[in-house]
């Protein structure tokens, strides 16, 4: 016999779930075969020490499943190798907006019939991302996860099985293995996204940047070296505000905003004043929805392709090879420019 059980005792991950799991990963990896007999409750009971009853939760679960039978007074057998586990996959968001809806709908739209997806959100909230994922561990099919924190949260993913595992949006550069990844490259992406538009910013005189300081609201680190990299280069007075001040905007200004919230109030802003976005002032947003193309004539936007992005995760997910990738980026630009 050339299985052999394999139980972490450190993991999170229940005990019955870890046997079912060596099991299944036996027969993936043909060192299980049909009529194999299982090692018996007592002996897997006293080599690690477990309680018969969590050994019986594994094996009923296990013949639920078709894969085992047992013969009174014989032992458990392997009766079955063909597994047809219902795939579930667990997706963390940071909170719903209007790109999360396209992401989702992506995703959604390219997974294989039958397939379930369950969202989860964890609102910036880093005890909370720890906590349903811990929660869920050993639940779903694949983790797929958006890790929208500037502080470290490696040792957190790091216990999700790395083939269940996916990446989204915002790469983790202390997760080691070989899970998959679609993610932004922010500080390049920002930086060639506003100088692929040189000329037309070069119009203006001076650049600024709204973080939107809020708890509802991410800002990568990279962001902002890459816009204060981009503005040092081309020698552009800038500032980085946390909260725009509509009281203090300025024409010959281009203002960079994170938060919609803030973009529909400059733009209000610029109604009352009679100022024209293109003219006056210029305006770039973040992260593209039908709702900026169509805004005051065109809203320009940085924007990675949320669409490609909840393709690719959808590949993963249907069985694609584990692979990790930039997602694509452009500047888009519009009429508010």
């Amino acid at each position: 016999m050339k299985w052999y059980l394999k139980i972490d005792q450190r993991s999170m991950v229940p005990v019955y779930k870890q046997i079912i799991q060596n099991i299944l990963d036996g027969i993936e990896s043909k060192d299980i075969t049909i009529g194999m007999k299982m090692p018996s409750i007592h002996k897997i009971g006293s080599e690690f020490g477990f309680a018969p009853g969590t050994v019986i939760r594994a094996y009923n679960e296990l013949r639920q499943m078709g894969i085992v039978t047992s013969q009174h007074g014989k032992g458990y057998y392997i009766s079955n190798i063909e597994v047809h586990e219902k795939i579930k996959v667990f997706l963390l968001f940071d909170r719903m907006n209007a790109y999360k809806e396209i992401l989702y709908d992506a995703i959604h739209s390219h997974l294989n019939p039958g397939i379930e997806l369950e969202v989860f959100f964890h609102h910036y909230d880093i005890r909370r991302f720890e906590k349903l994922i811990r929660e869920n561990l050993g639940k779903y099919s694949f983790y797929a996860v958006m890790p929208h924190f500037n502080q470290d949260v490696s040792k957190i993913l790091a216990k999700i099985p790395e083939r269940k595992l996916i990446i989204l949006d915002k790469s983790v550069p202390k997760l080691k293995g070989k899970y998959a990844a679609v993610y932004q490259d922010f500080e390049n992406d920002i930086y060639t996204g506003l100088i692929s538009q040189i000329n037309s910013i070069k119009r203006y005189k001076r650049f600024v940047f709204s973080c939107s300081d809020s708890p509802f609201q991410f800002i990568p680190d990279g962001c902002l070296k890459g816009f204060r990299k981009f503005c040092s280069e081309i020698i552009m007075p800038f500032e980085i505000v946390p909260k725009l001040n509509l009281n203090t905007i300025q024409t010959g200004t281009i203002y960079l905003v994170y938060s919609d919230m803030e973009l529909i109030g400059l733009i209000k802003e610029l109604e009352l004043r009679n100022w024209k976005p293109g003219t006056d002032v210029g305006i770039i947003s973040f992260d593209e929805t039908p709702m900026k193309e169509i805004l005051k004539g065109g809203i320009s936007v940085l924007s990675t392709d949320f669409n490609q992005m909840g393709f690719r995760v959808a590949s993963f997910i249907n069985g694609e090879v584990f692979q990790q990738e930039v997602n694509p980026f452009n500047f888009i630009l519009r009429s508010s420019m």
